[in-house]
């Protein structure tokens, strides 16, 4: 099976067209030349929840229905089940129970910030267990579409110090907010109003460590990924689409969307490279192989080895 391998020291220009020969691309993405290592089965989940073990399995719940489990934390295969769609959930267990949070949202994207944070319990995650059944979800928390916070995000934290529990919820389009709920129920505390504690991050969880807590979250851009600058060692030539559809190498950094790039790791091991943007266009196309040589930009393809990429260290 053919495979496009990624260098870290070589590099040969078509000088007339400035085209980089696929064997020959180069990466500098960091620091580190390590090659990276992908858990087996089938990992990929979008929004994952915290991880939660029952009987002896792991289970992590995202958006949209379901999620992923797996016996040793490292080979990870569908069959989680989690109804009311949505997103982002997270999942708790508290006492004998297990807590899940989930958000029906719009998010901020389009301009709504509408939404609802959602919970609901369960004996169990084993949905083959006859004790797995989930109660309706309550709301606990939620959004207009004129307020400066989304319901969405949903991070629980059980204070072992007080036996208290907490929602966080809320988006880099506004600010996030924490609520009490009650542990018994999983309902909101009675009176208790949400109070701002954040701005400008997401997907935020919390934490308690020896005696401080920890507010966690992402900054950047949603559900777009970490987008890197590819140069060419010992140059200050720059990975750049355009377009043709060609991908050139540009004498300087100048930070536009062409330049950025979007490596993401696949279910069997390999990678898919994306350009942030191609001029002209608002096609999603990804890095690939024309023939065994020349690279380009085309739709992606899992089932075509020209879509794929390794990185090996030269």
């Amino acid at each position: 099976m053919k495979q496009n391998n990624i260098f870290f020291r070589y590099f040969s220009p078509v000088a007339a067209q400035q085209k980089l020969y696929a064997a020959a691309l180069v990466a500098l993405l960091s620091s580190s030349a390590y090659e990276a290592e992908a858990q087996v089965g089938e990992p990929f989940i979008h929004d994952p929840s915290t991880i939660a073990l029952c009987d002896g399995k792991y289970y992590t719940f995202g958006t949209g229905e379901g999620g992923i489990w797996s016996e040793d934390g490292w080979t990870w295969q569908g069959g989680a089940v989690r109804p009311g769609r949505g997103a982002a959930p997270d999942v708790l267990k508290i006492g004998d129970r297990y807590l899940v949070a989930y958000s029906a949202t719009g998010g901020g994207l389009g301009g709504s910030h509408r939404g609802d944070v959602l919970t609901m319990w369960n004996k169990t995650l084993d949905p083959k267990s006859p004790d797995f059944k989930y109660t309706e979800p309550v709301v606990v928390a939620s959004s207009l579409d004129d307020e400066d916070c989304d319901a969405i995000d949903a991070g629980l934290l059980l204070d072992p110090t007080t036996g208290r529990l907490w929602l966080s919820y809320g988006t880099y389009f506004g600010f996030i907010r924490l609520v009490e709920l009650d542990p018994k129920t999983g309902k909101r505390m009675e009176g208790n109003e949400p109070v701002n504690i954040a701005i400008d991050c997401e997907a935020t969880d919390l934490i308690y460590r020896n005696g401080w807590y920890y507010l966690l979250g992402t900054h950047g851009t949603c559900c777009d990924g970490p987008n890197y600058k590819i140069c060419i060692e010992g140059t200050t030539r720059y990975l750049t689409a355009t377009a043709q559809h060609d991908v050139i190498a540009k004498p300087e950094f100048t930070g536009e969307d062409a330049q950025l790039w979007r490596i993401e790791q696949l279910t069997d091991g390999t990678y898919r490279i994306m350009p942030k943007a191609v001029p002209g266009t608002g096609e999603k196309l990804a890095l690939v192989s024309l023939g065994d040589c020349t690279p380009g930009l085309a739709p992606f393809d899992f089932n075509s080895d020209n879509s794929k990429w390794n990185f090996r260290q030269q």
